[in-house]
């Protein structure tokens, strides 16, 4: 294993170590405000809810990706119908630029 393999590898480590730790601190906290509960089950649906919030996120970043890797100007410019305003005169100008050096 090399350097950079252990090092991607240690921070994963240290990633997820840190996201179990967060989530058991919000599920005893959830189980004051639902003391019938008990505590496992806390946990349980806390640790469920944040692999959902993991899942989407993950689906968001890659949706964002793709919009980027085929032709989208920008993420969020995806749910307008045209460009932003005199872009595509910059995108010109740019070419003009360019094709004259």
């Amino acid at each position: 294993m090399n350097d950079k393999t252990r090092n991607i590898a240690t921070l994963l480590g240290k990633a997820i170590l840190a996201a179990a730790l967060l989530t058991s601190l919000l599920g005893v906290a959830a189980s004051h405000i639902a003391p019938a509960m008990p505590l496992v089950k806390v946990l349980t649906y806390a640790f469920g809810l944040f692999l959902v919030l993991v899942v989407l996120t993950v689906l968001s970043l890659t949706f964002s990706q793709f919009i980027l890797r085929n032709g989208g100007t920008d993420a969020q410019w995806f749910w307008f119908s045209s460009e932003p305003k005199g872009l595509v005169q910059l995108r010109e100008q740019a070419v003009h630029r360019k094709d004259s050096v």
